[in-house]
């Protein structure tokens, strides 16, 4: 390393250590609250701009579970669920049931997100409330399929995004199971056991 990468590193590491110091704990809270980036950037004493706000809580999230970039290596079983005239209701249900089964941890929603043009992904979030697409929006997703969590949260935004589409799927570690939403398959059904 050169004294100029030295120097760059040593800006770079102060200038994270700073961040950190102060605006970074604060962040890892409001993100385990439950707020969105948004609401993150309003109630921070200290400016951010509005990318390092995005860029921690996406770090943050990935720290912790929340969003995993890739699954486990498991060989998972496809469930199809048929959308009927209840479609919110039993997915919920059928979902609830999947995740006390499995646990949160275990639990997740795919999200292509970041590999939709931006018109599309707007025309997705539009059956969701305006905090729940400002909380998908202030994510900032790589250019992949991200799994999210099914925490409350993303369960709700889970169902109403399964519902109108078949581009999200559901995964459960434990059980081992790929869960799809589609027209043409059996109707939901909740498993004995």
């Amino acid at each position: 390393m050169d004294t100029t990468e030295k120097q760059n590193y040593f800006k770079q590491a102060l200038s994270d250590f700073a961040f950190d110091a102060a605006a970074g704990r604060a962040i890892r809270h409001l993100v385990d609250v439950g707020y969105t980036s948004s609401q993150i950037m309003q109630r921070l004493d200290y400016p951010v701009p509005e990318a390092k706000v995005h860029k921690a809580v996406y770090r943050y999230r990935t720290e912790t579970g929340i969003l995993l970039k890739n699954l486990p290596e498991i060989s998972f079983q496809s469930v199809l669920l048929k959308r009927k005239n209840d479609v919110l209701t039993s997915l919920y249900s059928y979902l609830m049931h999947k995740i006390l089964q499995n646990g949160e941890e275990n639990s997740y929603l795919s999200c292509p997100f970041g590999l939709l043009p931006p018109d599309r992904v707007h025309k997705i979030l539009s059956p969701l409330t305006t905090r729940e697409r400002e909380y998908i929006l202030g994510i900032a997703w790589e250019p992949a399929v991200v799994y999210h969590r099914l925490n409350l949260r993303m369960l709700e935004i889970g169902v109403q995004l399964a519902a109108d589409s078949d581009i999200f799927l559901f995964y459960f570690l434990k059980t081992k199971e790929q869960a799809a939403v589609t027209p043409d398959s059996d109707v939901f059904r909740l498993p004995s056991g």
